[in-house]
This record gives C-alpha cells, sequence and structure tokens, in this order.
C-alpha cells in the first residue's frame, strides 16, 4: 500500500488504515481502467489532503465528517476525453466510496490552465495540502507563482465573502417557526465554516496566514494583535472541524448566537478591509470606491485586462447614485466581482441611505427590506457565483 500519512488529527490508527485502504483501491482502480495520457496526477485535497481531516464517533465508531475532495490534472485533452475521464473517475470514486457513507467532489483541470493560473489562496492550500493518489504532480509543486505573497487581496475578500454567505443563508433559515436537527446542524455547520473562513482571511492580513489548519490554529493563539474572545472562537471551530461536537450547540439560542457571531465576524471583515485599503471602513461612503479601484488594480494580467473588456459589454445595473466613472470600473468587475464590495451592506444590516440606494439599483428592488436584499443576493449567487447554489436545500 502507498504511504498517504496522516489523513486526520483525532482519527484512530485503524481509521487511518481504513481511509488509506479506501485511498489505495481508488488509486488502484485509476492505474488499471483510465489511460495515463488522459491524466497527469490526481490529488486529494481539502482537510484530508491536509492530513487534517474530520472523525466523527457515533456509538463508538469512526466516520469521517469531511468530503473526500479531488483535483484531476488532466493532459491537454479534447472536452470528449475530458468527459470520459469526468465518468470514469466518478465511478471509480462512487464504486469505493459510496458503501462507507463518504461524500466525494471533485474538478478537473487542464494542466496548462493550472500552469497558467492566477494565484490564489486555493492554489497556495492545493500546493502545500495535497495527497499524491496517483501521477506525477511536478506542475503544481514547481509552480512557484503560487505562493502565499502572490495572493492578491481581493481572493482573501472572496474568502470572507464565500464564508460568509452561509451566515445569510443561516438569517433566511432562522426565520423558520421551527428548526429540525438537520436545520440546526446546517447552521452550526454555516457557523464553523464562517468564524475559520474570516479568521483565516484576518490571519493572512496580518501576514500570518499558512494552508495548515494546526499551523493557523497555533498562530492564532500567538497572535497579539487578536481579542481573546475572537482567539477563543476560532479556536473552537478548528478544534470542532477536527472532531465534531453538534450537541455542544444544539442547546444554544440559536438566533442570539447567530446575531453574536454577525457582530463579530462584521468587525473581523472591516478589521481585514482596513488592513487591505489603508484604514477605509465599511461603514465608510468611499469604500466601495477604494475596493472597486484596490480590485481592478490588482488584476492586471492579460486575460484579466480582456476580462475587464469583455464585461463592459456586457449589460449590468447602473447604479444611479454613481458617477459615470464610477459605473464604467464596476462594471468592469462584472457583476460577479462586484457582490464581495456589496455583500457587508446585505449580510451586516449596516444602514446607510446611500447603501440603500446602491442595493437598490444592482439588485433592482423597489423595497428596503432586509430579507428581500438577503433573497435576491442568493439569487445572484447562484446566477453569477456558484450554481450549486440550490436554495430548497435548506428550506429556503
Amino acid at each position: 500500500m502507498r504511504n498517504f500519512g496522516r489523513l486526520t488529527i483525532k482519527g484512530s490508527l485503524a481509521f487511518e488504515r481504513s481511509l488509506s485502504q479506501v485511498l489505495e483501491n481508488i488509486a488502484l482502480d485509476i492505474e488499471l481502467l483510465i489511460n495515463k495520457d488522459l491524466y497527469e496526477a490526481i490529488i486529494l485535497i481539502g482537510g484530508y489532503g491536509r492530513g487534517e481531516g474530520g472523525v466523527v464517533s457515533v456509538n463508538g465508531k469512526e466516520f469521517p465528517h469531511n468530503n473526500f475532495d479531488f483535483v484531476i490534472i488532466s493532459n491537454n485533452i479534447k472536452q470528449k476525453e475530458k468527459e470520459y475521464l469526468s465518468f470514469k473517475c466518478k465511478r471509480i470514486f462512487d464504486k469505493h466510496t459510496v458503501p462507507l457513507g463518504i461524500l466525494v467532489e471533485f474538478s478537473i483541470i487542464d494542466s496548462l490552465k493550472l500552469k497558467n493560473c492566477e494565484p490564489l489562496v486555493i492554489t497556495y492550500d492545493m500546493k502545500y495540502g495535497h495527497k499524491v493518489i496517483c501521477g506525477d504532480v511536478s506542475s503544481l509543486v514547481e509552480n512557484k507563482n503560487f505562493e502565499i505573497e502572490n495572493i492578491p487581496s481581493w481572493d482573501v475578500r472572496n474568502l470572507i465573502v464565500n464564508r460568509g454567505t452561509l451566515l445569510v443563508i443561516n438569517d433566511l433559515m432562522l426565520k423558520k417557526e421551527i428548526l429540525d436537527e438537520k436545520d440546526k446542524k446546517i447552521i452550526i455547520k454555516h457557523w464553523i465554516k464562517a468564524i475559520i473562513g474570516y479568521g483565516d482571511a484576518l490571519l493572512f492580513y496580518l501576514g500570518d496566514y499558512d494552508y495548515s489548519y494546526v499551523e493557523k490554529q497555533n498562530r492564532m493563539k500567538n497572535q497579539k494583535n487578536i481579542s481573546q474572545k475572537v482567539k477563543s472562537i476560532y479556536d473552537e471551530a478548528i478544534n470542532f472541524r477536527f472532531e465534531p461536537n453538534y450537541e455542544k450547540y444544539m442547546n444554544y439560542d440559536f438566533k442570539e448566537y447567530q446575531a453574536f457571531l454577525k457582530s463579530e465576524l462584521s468587525n473581523i471583515h472591516s478589521k481585514c478591509e482596513e488592513l487591505a485599503l489603508n484604514q477605509v471602513q465599511l461603514s465608510s461612503p468611499s469604500y466601495i470606491n477604494k475596493a472597486v479601484q484596490e480590485s481592478l488594480s490588482n488584476n492586471n494580467t492579460l486575460k484579466s485586462v480582456l476580462k475587464k473588456i469583455y464585461f463592459l459589454t456586457k449589460k449590468a445595473p447602473n447604479i444611479s447614485s454613481m458617477s459615470f466613472m464610477e459605473n464604467i470600473k464596476y462594471k468592469m468587475l462584472g457583476i460577479k466581482g462586484m457582490m464581495p464590495i456589496l455583500f457587508p451592506y446585505v449580510a451586516y444590516d449596516i444602514k446607510n441611505e446611500v447603501f440603500d440606494l446602491i442595493l437598490k439599483d444592482f439588485f433592482k428592488l423597489d423595497i428596503k427590506n432586509k430579507d428581500a436584499y438577503k433573497i435576491s443576493y442568493l439569487n445572484y449567487w447562484k446566477k453569477y457565483v456558484n450554481s450549486n447554489f440550490v436554495k430548497e436545500d435548506f428550506g429556503l
């Protein structure tokens, strides 16, 4: 059997062996059933790829808590070959994981596209936090562009917003008269993911980010510029990720804790933006234009310039309170690029007539109802950011 190293922090040796055997079986089938000319490498990323996956104990038996998250680095193949590769990999993954209740997510990226990919949080995490299932991963690990110092600020803002959107979903779920156990577990998962995402972003802006959860946990504890309250909730969230304990949260007043968490995380978001934009605060009317300008200036590759030109040809809502040039600049980001900048005024209910007018035009709403903005935001989220998002999965 291949040596995959540790896959979890808290799992027993027997559990570790069982997960390694699943990965070994997947690797053997891939090597046997898939032409090696189709792929360069197949890797496991995420928690288990870092060696820090979650394990939950049910009636004394251990189960994986997180998904297996694979990345398939394909060779320069045609679309039909890529579809075939995806089909074969899914069959192999499902064969070995479905019987054990392990959920799998995977994506395919062309090796040339990966080589030329912008440095992002995910490419840095992938480079340093992965397990090789099979193939040659040199195109990833030898890519000198995927380093922490090359990650643009706008990508870390996206990290905050991706996790913060879970709080928006929670707000709407908490409108239900009764929350069943499934609802509560979803809300708790969202809290944990949001806390870790916001904490990670703060560490990045403080120059202390790392791909490892264990290392980030230690670095957060040693930070002198972060309150003990924030350190505590981040520490608890990381521990939950390693070894989930839903019972601790089940008897919470969910609405009260949601309000507390939004208050704390909005403060973190504001601190991150101050660090990124030279002390400009979220509540300042100048924030939006500053954030737009910063996002545009950090996207100057040929691909990014062509994207800006393309977005100018697309129809986008006109913001009546913005000048002609301000509208041009925001349209160069595209609706997807503008959403993270407007996110705070949807999520944190920041009250300001300037922001209300912008949200009204952007979302094409004639009302100032907070929930209406949140519902419109999630509709845009599905259309422009995450097509896999399904409101009905959360009872919305």
